[in-house]
């Protein structure tokens, strides 16, 4: 039972009734006559059955009918009922899954047991027609009603969704040991360190050779040396599905050929292995969604944008493969990129790998390095230059040996992806799938390539439209979709396959700007899906290091005159301190590479620096600075992991007023627009948020944190030219094999647990018992003092007066400890008080703070830093945002964190410096604040999380509320109201 008062989050029962996976178990009782009755519940309409000993059993498990004991909910029925008898009885009323709070439940049955025991009239009827709580969530196949409750999910589920039935008969495979091929725990544990710390094989025979000596009889780690590390690994090698290949590609061009060689897995294989992980299956989605909410202003509904399965893309495939394969057939969502990467820091050894992911997997898992992330799914040869190609045909020999190599690698899916095929899961389910190419990640030229786009001067350079290169600078207008039947027909015409030369109707390859080669993933999406709907956003190469980094924040440095630049460079080394806020120790202006984070951390700070270099406020300063406040919200936003219509309207705002800046700037100062990056983030970035989720979906960034591995692998090698590619391969599948063995055997670990019986002393701990500011959590304590001293100590550091701090302290002691200590009337000294001089206070030097985020409702946590010596250097005293009310926040800094102990209770208390607010200026768009002369004490609990104040180093006297820090920051400000203290 959940302790009062909480929330607690239930599963998720089938919108539709199926035969439970636990129907063998009913047959297995009634052949043996244990059964005496089975009954099907009126509430959810699952199965439940009784045994010999009277003992009720519901088959629900953990859900809300199981966890009340109400056996009048149940009637007898035959176990031999087919499913349509009781799979829907009314067909006029839409299959709604409605989970209530059980708290309320509790209430609603008790206090129907009170009106029964006291003899009081009424029926359950009765007590149905009275107002009932709101739900929390519900589940329907149809649209939501016009304004949800405040609070409330709703989830409308695809028409199609819950026609798979389950099967019965299958069991999830296991392995014999679940670290295997391993013969020990220890053997793996300690291959799994070799990995981790990049081993040399001389290491790795000293180290193995030091633990036979000394290791006892138990022999808990078994191998020899490195030869028998290799030979354990290899033995999982052999028998994977998705293990490597190589194949000689031969490409005919101009009369010539040309050979490479080609490094792969089974694409299918890789899938599989996928799907049938036991540590997967319950994060696995199949069936599309759309989540909403009520919006801030209470006016109307909200839809939630957050995973690639709640989104109109995933919503269209299953439309489409349900229509034309069945209603159970559902889509499988193949991500998919490639890129070249520099191996070392100088030369030219390159790579150029190939990454899969699934999209039915949440972006969390898809994100990490364990099981469910990114997949190597080959390596791709460059196509060097050859002698006899001249230069205008290099472009178009490579792009055919680019798709030649994918045609290779996914041909395995030909079959599948147009009919599907039967996919086992990790619980022993099978289904029917069809796997689609449905997200494309790279930046431009890699997203030319892919879709066969020239990319340079043409008169359609846009891989998902018809735009001419220069119409990107156009903002305003709508980039016309593709034709892919048309595009098909110009290059079959061009290459004479199939299509009559002569039809003048078919214009050439080249007038829509495509390349004349088979597209290599024509076969493999377009039954579906698309191809220029396969283009996701990129908010990496779009924004970050695209039109703020490579276009605006490059020509602001050049713009600055050499004393602005040192200005800038200073504010930038002081940087006050701030978690997640890396600085910057040399400057920005010296940097020759400043990576996509480097360009996030710079828009979030940029605007307050700029208000003080730009001090003349001519309009074209004025002008500057509003612009890249509007890129700091548009980064900001675009970086959200969860979007709701209410922050896409936001964004849709930021981008217009930037685009009417942005023109205005670019014509004084010179800047050509006409870029890719420019066209993509205005006229796809919003469509590509709602088609396919937030930018951390479909963002390189995720295809680019596994460069640094390939690197690490290269780096072990010999870095012969013949056999890097194998050694690498070697290194990486190694690593993969680890950490496959790592998940079954947390897995493993996890059931055991589950299976303990673990008592708690003292039972549950009801909310009530908790100190209300338990949000906040005061750390790294200080020996203990007498709270006088401490007092004087504190007034001493802050230039506070003394006799002040203390009578505060005193009236916020009596507050809390009212029970405890002498009013004043009864105090000795004639009401002026009473003594606290004989309390003692431990000092704390900082405080975790926990909140949930306004982004996407899930739990933050901030640490805040109290420190007369902050690393041996200068003082730190951060900023916190405080509860004024319930319609109104403060800021504050943070001077004391300690805990005082009253007649053997401690409480926590903090000691604040309030700020003045200022209202937002209309040139930068902060908030900005002075420090109050005055200190005053406030409990933990009305701490809100902390807040970034930022200084500038030139100009200290100026302080901004740095609102675009982080997104909930940036909701927190914009939703409430910020007032002095």
């Amino acid at each position: 039972m959940s302790p009062p008062g909480s929330a607690r989050t239930w599963p998720l029962m089938p919108p539709t009734f199926k035969l439970h996976k636990d129907h063998e178990k009913i047959e297995a009782q009634r052949a043996k006559g244990i059964l005496i009755g089975t009954f099907k519940c009126k509430r959810c309409g699952y199965l439940g059955y009784s045994t010999n000993g009277g003992e009720s059993k519901h088959l629900a498990r953990n859900q809300y009918c199981r966890s009340l004991d109400v056996d009048q909910e149940y009637e007898p029925m035959e176990i031999g009922m087919e499913r349509d008898q009781y799979a829907n009885e009314d067909e006029n009323v839409p299959l709604v899954q409605e989970i209530p709070d059980v708290e309320d439940m509790v209430e609603n049955y008790a206090r129907i047991a009170d009106r029964k025991n006291s003899g009081e009239t009424g029926t359950m009827a009765d007590e149905e027609n009275a107002p009932q709580p709101v739900l929390r969530r519900i589940v329907s196949k149809e649209p939501p009603p016009f304004n949800l409750p405040i609070g409330q999910i709703y989830i409308q589920q695809h028409p199609f969704a819950g026609e798979h039935i389950p099967s019965l008969n299958t069991s999830p495979l296991r392995t014999q040991r679940t670290y295997w091929p391993f013969e020990t725990l220890g053997d793996f544990e300690q291959a799994e360190i070799f990995d981790q710390s990049e081993a040399s094989i001389k290491a790795i025979n000293a180290q193995l050779n030091l633990i036979q000596r000394v290791q006892g009889p138990d022999r808990s780690i078994t191998l020899r040396n490195a030869t028998d590390l290799r030979n354990t690994l290899e033995k999982a090698m052999l028998l994977d599905e998705d293990r490597f290949h190589h194949r000689l590609i031969t490409t005919k061009w101009n009369d010539h050929t040309y050979q490479h060689v080609l490094y792969y897995r089974d694409i299918m294989g890789i899938i599989r292995d996928v799907l049938s992980d036991p540590n997967l299956s319950e994060h696995l989605i199949f069936d599309a969604e759309k989540r909403f909410i009520q919006q801030s202003n209470g006016e109307e509904n909200d839809r939630v944008y957050q995973e690639y399965y709640q989104c109109d893309d995933f919503w269209d495939l299953q439309t489409a493969i349900g229509e034309q394969l069945g209603r159970d057939v559902n889509p499988l969502a193949l991500f998919i990129y490639s890129d070249e990467t520099q191996l070392t820091s100088f030369g030219n050894n390159t790579i150029w790998s190939v990454y899969l992911w699934v999209g039915n997997l949440p972006h969390h898992i898809r994100a990490s390095f364990g099981p469910g992330g990114a997949v190597l799914l080959g390596y791709l040869p460059k196509g060097d230059k050859q002698d006899d190609l001249r230069d205008s045909e290099l472009g178009d020999y490579r792009s055919s040996l680019y798709h030649e190599c994918f045609r290779v690698m996914l041909k395995p899916l030909k079959q599948a992806s147009q009919i599907g095929d039967l996919f086992r899961m990790g619980n022993g389910d099978v289904r029917t799938l069809v796997p689609v190419i449905s997200v494309k990640l790279g930046d431009y030229p890699e997203l030319c390539r892919m879709n066969g786009i020239i990319s340079k001067d043409c008169d359609a350079a846009c891989p998902a439209g018809m735009i001419p290169t220069e119409d990107f600078d156009k903002t305003n207008i709508i980039c016309p979709p593709r034709d892919h039947d048309l595009e098909r027909a110009a290059i079959y015409k061009s290459l004479g396959l199939g299509h009559d030369d002569n039809d003048d109707d078919i214009p050439t390859p080249q007038s829509l700007g495509l390349r004349p080669i088979k597209n290599a993933f024509d076969r493999y999406t377009n039954t579906y899906f698309a191809t220029y709907r396969t283009v996701g956003a990129d908010g990496l190469h779009w924004v970050k290091q695209g039109v703020f980094g490579r276009v605006w924040f490059k020509k602001l440095l050049e713009k600055l005159t050499g004393p602005e630049k040192k200005q800038l460079n200073k504010c930038f080394k002081n940087l006050p301190r701030y978690p997640n806020l890396p600085g910057f120790a040399q400057g920005v202006t010296s940097l020759k590479w400043r990576s996509g984070s480097d360009h996030a951390v710079l828009s979030k700070t940029i605007v307050p620096i700029l208000d003080c270099i730009y001090d003349s406020k001519t309009a074209v300063q004025n002008n500057i600075i509003r612009l890249f406040r509007l890129f700091s919200e548009c980064m900001l936003l675009v970086g959200f992991q969860a979007h709701t219509d209410t922050t896409l309207s936001i964004l849709q705002t930021v981008l217009r007023e930037i685009s009417e800046l942005q023109e205005q700037i670019a014509s004084i100062w010179g800047i050509n627009l006409a870029r890719p990056k420019v066209h993509f983030m205005f006229l796809h970035l919003i469509d590509s948020i709602k088609s396919k989720g937030p930018v951390c979906n479909t963002d390189t960034g995720m295809g680019e944190a596994r460069h640094p591995e390939s690197k690490h692998a290269y780096a072990r090698t010999n870095h012969h030219t013949e056999t890097v590619k194998e050694q690498m391969i070697r290194h990486v599948v190694n690593r993969e094999i680890i950490r496959k063995i790592r998940a079954k055997v947390d897995r493993e670990g996890e059931r055991v647990l589950s299976n303990r019986s673990i008592s708690i002393p003292g039972g549950d701990i009801g909310l009530e018992q908790l100190d209300p500011g338990s949000h906040v959590h005061l750390g790294s304590p200080d020996r203990s003092q007498h709270l006088s001293s401490y007092i004087e100590a504190l007034a001493t550091t802050h230039s506070l007066n003394h006799r002040d701090i203390l009578k505060k302290l005193q009236g916020y002691i009596r507050h809390f400890a009212r029970d405890l200590i002498p009013s004043d009337r009864d105090s000795d000294d004639g009401g002026n008080g009473f003594d606290i001089s004989y309390l003692k206070v431990v000092n704390h030097k900082k405080a975790d703070i926990g909140y949930i985020s306004l982004e996407d409702h899930q739990p933050l946590r901030d640490i805040i830093r109290v420190n007369a010596s902050w690393r041996g250097r200068a003082p730190r005293y951060d900023h916190i945002v405080v509860n004024r009310d319930h319609r109104a926040l403060s800021c504050a800094q943070v001077l004391a964190l300690f805990t005082i102990r009253v007649k053997g209770t401690s409480h926590s208390v903090v000691l604040i410096r309030p700020l003045q607010i200022k209202p937002r200026s209309k040139r930068h768009r902060f908030y900005t604040c002075t420090p109050s002369n005055d200190a005053t004490f406030i409990h933990p609990g009305s701490i809100v999380r902390s807040v970034y104040v930022q200084k500038n180093a030139t100009k200290p006297e100026r302080m901004f509320i740095n609102d675009v820090i982080d997104a909930d920051m940036f909701l927190r400000l914009r939703n409430s109201r910020l007032v002095s203290y």
